[in-house]
């Protein structure tokens, strides 16, 4: 699947990911992250939403598109007003 800019993400499973300080983190069913910007070819990077990791940032394996999900942007933007 191709990801776009902009795109929410809710994860099916739980995890645990590793924080640069050592720490870690628990995803859970349910989270979401955002999709901020494409990396390289095979990856992007993502900025938890929701949950424990909420404001943390990751790049994970992902295809993203360079176009913008600008109907979630144009939502968000209207939801602020």
């Amino acid at each position: 699947m191709k990801y776009k800019i902009g795109q929410k993400i809710k994860f099916t499973n739980s995890f645990v990911i590793e924080l640069n300080n050592g720490k870690k983190a628990k995803i859970v069913k349910g989270d979401e992250a955002m999709v901020v910007r494409k990396v390289d070819k095979g990856s992007g990077e993502i900025v938890y939403t929701t949950g424990e990791a909420k404001g943390l940032s990751q790049i994970i394996d992902i295809d993203v598109d360079e176009n913008i999900d600008s109907d979630y942007i144009l939502k968000k933007i209207m939801n602020e007003l």
